[in-house]
């Protein structure tokens, strides 16, 4: 996505070798773009919280192996807990008509 009208497709490094077949397509127009935004959660993404816990904004978005998107706070104060492994802080999101 580059804005509300211009949406790029596809695999295309122009560094890549000479012999890969790879293509990018640009499209433009509102409402492609602003379906595809929509599609994509867009605006819900593009606000992380604030940390419950540390207050922190170090926020990151994850998607679980069910397809279920969280928030997770990767401030050290959250990441490690007293033995050493993960205890960050997460929130589920919730998308569309009572979906996570």
């Amino acid at each position: 996505m580059i804005d509300e009208q211009t949406v790029m497709m596809g695999s295309l490094n122009s560094l890549s070798q000479s012999w890969t077949r790879e293509i990018m397509v640009t499209m433009r127009g509102g409402h492609f773009a602003r379906k595809l935004l929509e599609h994509e959660h867009a605006e819900l993404f593009t606000r992380p919280p604030k940390c419950a816990r540390c207050g922190g904004t170090s926020i990151e978005l994850r998607r679980r192996s069910d397809g279920t998107w969280f928030w997770r706070c990767y401030d050290t104060v959250c990441k490690t807990g007293p033995n050493g492994r993960s205890n960050a802080w997460n929130m589920d999101v919730r998308v569309g008509q009572g979906r996570r």
